[in-house]
């Protein structure tokens, strides 16, 4: 098995791709938030410049103004006291002195904190310009502060005047006080108008600096925007969606069996991964092809060589039934001209069973007669005698027929033991056929869709070697039978022989006994009792002979039917072979 080290993720990895692209626009994001805060900062110093310094100096800046003409208010109503009758409004005059004092020290003191508010302007300001401003502001505050000072001192002394009631010169000095006191408003005005232009000037400067930075964050985030989205694109297109496409393709002609596409991805990560996968898969899809050509091959030669020993193993059946039908058949030609030369020799021995059984009652008629009638005792005698001989040669060829039955019986015998082993053989060659259609099938099955016609034959092949082995055990039940009734007819002929051999045995002993009355006539009455004896054993070995005979002839026929049927078994077998043959080479 081998094994792959596992190190840093590659940046050609898809999921590095998607990271990267995250990465990207994490930074513009951060890079937008650093911008808009920077530009947040910028106009939050602004603002707080405006709302800190410039309003705050331009409400004392305005105070001052105000109070400036409450003063000139006040210095009117002084005037105004000290004309009608100074030496009774002393105590009026008091007050309003005290009311110009406490008003000229609080303007001072709102001169003295708006020069405190301008000076920190000028530390705070973010700009020279603004640093300029508050500076103007700053020294028109000191001249202002000048000529108040100035302004407060000739109020005392216009009061002191009063005071001493020399009020044409308090008057007089009243008009250069009012210039002052212009003066002086004026300059409050022009500074108050210079600060609120100012204040309006930073107000549109802060507002023109947050629209600026709202339109640098716009472009950022455009720029950050589009540039995700080109590299998201890209990515997308180049490094992911093209190459997959690109995979896809050459995996669909792939699933055609054109295995000559290649595909042409050097690219690492999930892609390259994917591509040497697929360069492998095609190389096991070549490597399986040629495997199945090959195995195909094989398939074919060893159908060819199958075909060939099914050929060769039809032609050895079909050669060796051939010469075992021709066996049988000559078998059988034998064995019906046997039985029907053993049903001949059984008629015959039938008839000269009857015969003798005539002459052995004649000879009993003639024992009976021959008290009654001595004199023809001798041509009875010599009617016996020639009558034994006749008995005797039929006996002797009775004998010999049965002989030959036996043999031939026995020959069937042998021939049923060939036709068994004949049918054994037939069987084998059925038992083998099964076992190839049984092989033949397995292969079928194996093969599938392409087997599936040679299953069929299989099919039939087993079929007929069914056929064939269902032929085979009817011929082996027919020749066992006729093994059973030439066994039967064996018993009998040896029994026929046995009984012709008593027979020729007793006619013997009467061929004895009649030259025995021939040499001695005296005694006849004893042989002729004698005789009597012997001829009833006579007829009933006769009877025995003839009931055998029946026997014989019906084994013959028998013979004969199993013969025929073994024929007709034979044929039928001739046809299924035949049959079972061309199936074979037609397969």
């Amino acid at each position: 098995m081998h094994t792959k080290k596992i190190g840093r993720p590659s940046l050609a990895t898809v999921s590095a791709k998607i990271l990267g692209l995250v990465g990207f626009l994490s930074i513009m994001m951060v890079v937008i938030a650093i911008v808009g805060l920077t530009q947040m900062q910028g106009i939050g110093k602004e603002l707080e410049e405006i709302a800190d310094e410039t309003v705050p100096l331009t409400t004392n800046v305005s105070k001052v103004s105000m109070h400036q003409l409450e003063q000139a208010l006040l210095v009117e109503k002084v005037l105004r006291v000290g004309k009608v009758d100074a030496g009774s409004s002393v105590g009026e005059l008091d007050t309003l002195t005290k009311d110009l004092v406490a008003l000229a020290s609080k303007v001072d003191t709102e001169i003295l904190q708006a020069e405190e508010i301008a000076r920190k302007g000028i530390d705070v300001a973010s700009t020279d310009d603004q640093r300029a401003k508050y500076a103007d502001v700053l020294g028109q505050l000191k001249t202002i502060e000048t000529e108040h000072k100035a302004y407060d001192d000739h109020i005392q002394t216009i009061i002191n005047h009063i005071r001493n009631g020399d009020i044409t010169t308090a008057e007089e000095l009243a008009v250069a006080l009012e210039s002052e006191q212009e003066r002086l408003n004026t300059e409050l005005v022009s500074l108050t108008e210079q600060l609120n232009r100012f204040v309006s000037t930073s107000t549109a400067t802060a507002k023109d600096h947050e629209q600026h930075g709202i339109v640098v964050m716009g472009v950022v985030a455009t720029i950050a925007i589009v540039a995700g989205v080109g590299l998201a694109m890209l990515i997308a297109l180049f490094g992911i969606s093209r190459p997959l496409r690109a995979v896809v393709a050459a995996l669909n002609r792939l699933a055609q069996n054109d295995t000559s596409v290649e595909l042409g991805i050097r690219a690492g990560g999930e892609i390259g991964e994917l591509a040497t996968a697929f360069t492998e898969f095609r190389e096991k899809t070549i490597e399986i092809q040629r495997l199945q050509a090959q195995a195909k091959e094989e398939e074919e030669r060893i159908e060819r060589e199958k075909r060939e020993a099914t050929m060769r193993l039809a032609d050895n059946l079909e050669a060796t039934v051939k010469r075992v039908s021709d066996g049988i058949a000559v078998a059988v030609h034998e064995l019906e001209e046997t039985a029907t030369l053993m049903a001949k020799n059984a008629q015959q021995t039938s008839t000269n069973a009857g015969t003798v059984a005539a002459a052995a009652e004649e000879s009993s008629t003639g024992v009976q007669t021959v008290a009654s009638a001595a004199e023809e005792l001798s041509a009875s005698i010599a009617e016996i005698s020639r009558q034994v001989t006749a008995a005797l040669s039929a006996t002797g060829e009775t004998n010999e027929n049965a002989r030959k039955s036996s043999d031939t019986v026995n020959g069937l015998a042998s021939s049923a033991s060939r036709i068994d082993d004949v049918v054994k053989l037939i069987n084998d060659i059925s038992d083998q056929t099964n076992l190839l259609a049984l092989n033949a099938t397995i292969e079928a099955a194996r093969a599938g869709e392409a087997g599936r016609g040679f299953a069929v034959v299989a099919g039939e092949v087993k079929a007929l070697a069914g056929q064939t082995g269902q032929a085979t055990e009817d011929i082996s039940s027919q020749v066992k039978e006729m093994q059973s009734g030439a066994a039967n007819t064996s018993q009998a002929i040896s029994a026929v022989v046995d009984a012709i051999n008593r027979i020729n045995d007793q006619i013997s002993s009467i061929a004895s006994a009649v030259e025995e009355q021939t040499a001695v006539t005296a005694e006849i009455a004893r042989n002729v009792s004698e005789v009597a004896e012997g001829s009833n054993d006579i007829t009933r070995t006769i009877n025995s002979v003839s009931a055998g005979a029946v026997d014989s002839s019906a084994a013959a026929r028998q013979v004969l039917s199993t013969v025929e049927n073994l024929a007709s078994q034979s044929g039928l077998l001739q046809q299924e072979l035949d049959t079972f043959l061309g199936n074979i080479r037609a397969a």
